[in-house]
């Protein structure tokens, strides 16, 4: 009998605010979906994890942040920022080459899976010590070429080259600029620093010395002679230390790089680098800024997608939800101009 007498129309507008708002929100419980086009961000997030990175040149809070750690939470906010369907790949550099370590995941369904692995890159994963920058950047625009046509390069590094290279020995790029569209984002200040020794705890426990490190290029990095200059280096000449240079790696007195042991963000390298790749560089000075530039519409495609849509029930609910709780003057007044309307 209660329900025989139940009509819509019996409900004063309050009561009718609240059935809307209940059937909303029983929708949303179905976590309904549908397949819409939308702007989507696919990106391969390479981090430089060399020992130049470790230099503590940031401030978070007040407190001195490494390059490293700097990139990492850069990365980690883009990620926040980027919408369902999007895809992120993650990479790593040290030695003459990058590597891929996560192929393209869809940033919702597998954000823990991302998020935790980047929190967790670090110095130690670096297979060798030396840091060919160019070899690196060419090697991640190669491997980003094949992750798929819409995907993009962010490039986190400062540029550090350990040991000095031969410009003339240095790989070209083969490629089309522009073609692997992207971020070099420059990591640090350009005042050098000394390059810390870390323990198993990330605690600093000394700094490189000059001694320590490699002040000349290795083998097959050194300038091509002529022969003339060959002839020459034929005479036995020694140091002052009493070692014969002509027949070491890096030749017969080489110039020597004297600040080999310190590291500042080298931009006339990753300018360069940009220039010849097609890509952009920009330094990395906020971690919004970054999060802003990899979102940005100009880095978007359109793709569809399975999108959720329970957002465009939740805020119709929670605006009726509002509504609801207004002074009685309100609805009086309301249902007033409703009937006014209906004479």
């Amino acid at each position: 009998m209660i329900l025989r007498r139940f009509k819509l129309s019996n409900l004063d507008l309050r009561g009718r605010l609240m059935l809307a708002t209940v059937f909303l929100l029983v929708l949303c419980m179905f976590q309904p979906h549908a397949t819409l086009p939308r702007r989507v961000f696919d990106w391969f997030f390479v981090l430089d994890i060399t020992q130049s990175m470790n230099v503590r040149d940031y401030t978070v809070d007040g407190k001195s942040v490494s390059r490293l750690e700097y990139s990492k939470k850069a990365m980690r906010e883009a990620l926040r920022d980027m919408p369902c369907g999007s895809t992120v790949a993650l990479g790593m550099f040290t030695e003459r080459g990058t590597q891929n370590i996560v192929q393209p995941l869809e940033v919702c369904a597998h954000f823990s899976a991302l998020d935790q692995t980047i929190d967790h890159m670090d110095w130690r994963m670096a297979w060798a010590a030396d840091s060919f920058i160019t070899h690196g950047v060419l090697s991640a625009v190669d491997l980003t070429a094949k992750l798929g046509q819409n995907t993009h390069l962010a490039f986190f590094t400062d540029g550090h080259q350990a040991p000095p290279s031969n410009p003339d020995y240095l790989p070209k790029f083969e490629g089309k600029p522009g073609e692997v569209r992207g971020i070099l984002a420059g990591t640090g200040k350009e005042e050098l620093s000394r390059i810390p020794k870390l323990d198993e705890h990330d605690n600093i426990i000394g700094y490189w010395e000059l001694e320590e490190v490699m002040r000349f290029a290795t083998f097959g990095m050194f300038t091509s002679k002529s022969v003339e200059s060959m002839e020459k280096d034929m005479e036995v000449v020694e140091d002052d230390d009493g070692l014969n240079r002509r027949n070491a790696s890096h030749g017969r007195n080489p110039a020597e790089d004297t600040q080999a042991n310190l590291s500042g963000l080298d931009e006339k390298t990753l300018k360069h680098l940009a220039e010849i790749t097609g890509l952009d560089y920009g330094r990395l000075g906020s971690l919004r800024g970054f999060a802003r530039d990899v979102t940005s519409t100009n880095m978007a495609s359109w793709r569809s997608g399975k999108t959720d849509l329970r957002p465009w029930f939740a805020l119709p609910a929670l605006l009726l939800i509002l509504a609801f709780f207004m002074p009685p003057r309100f609805f009086s007044f309301v249902q007033q101009h409703l009937r006014f309307k209906k004479r």
